[in-house]
């Protein structure tokens, strides 16, 4: 664990993406049970619905690791974590290019979430 203290953003950061995570990890479920009913649905696109269940779950798996890194201030998940919400931003800017301007929102958290891993005391207290 770093000698510097946590910073209260970090803190809440890694709040959000437990609960996110939690989400990814129940829609994941929910998708591969079957609970998540689709009429009409080709059965192909049935098994496409099921593996995006399965990379649900495992993301959601990769970000209550990152929280838990964030938590204890593990300099790997500083990077995974950067990386994550690089690929957050990408994924933010395809969609609004692709019309789902409703993404404005999340694209700006991941901007200002990637503003503030790069802080100074941030970096300090990852050790980076």
């Amino acid at each position: 664990m770093s000698d510097v203290k946590r910073p209260i953003l970090i803190t809440l950061i890694a709040v959000i993406q437990l609960l996110v995570a939690l989400l990814f990890i129940a829609l994941g479920a929910a998708l591969c049970l079957d609970l998540i009913v689709v009429t009409d649905l080709d059965p192909d696109m049935q098994g496409l619905l099921e593996g995006g269940g399965i990379v649900s779950i495992v993301f959601g798996l990769i970000m209550m690791v990152v929280s838990a890194g964030f938590f204890k201030g593990w300099r790997l998940w500083w990077y995974i974590g950067v990386i994550l919400w690089i690929l957050e931003l990408i994924l933010d800017l395809i969609s609004i290019v692709l019309g789902g301007f409703a993404m404005i929102v999340p694209l700006i958290i991941a901007i200002i979430v990637l503003w503030y891993l790069f802080r100074p005391g941030v970096k300090a207290f990852f050790k980076v």
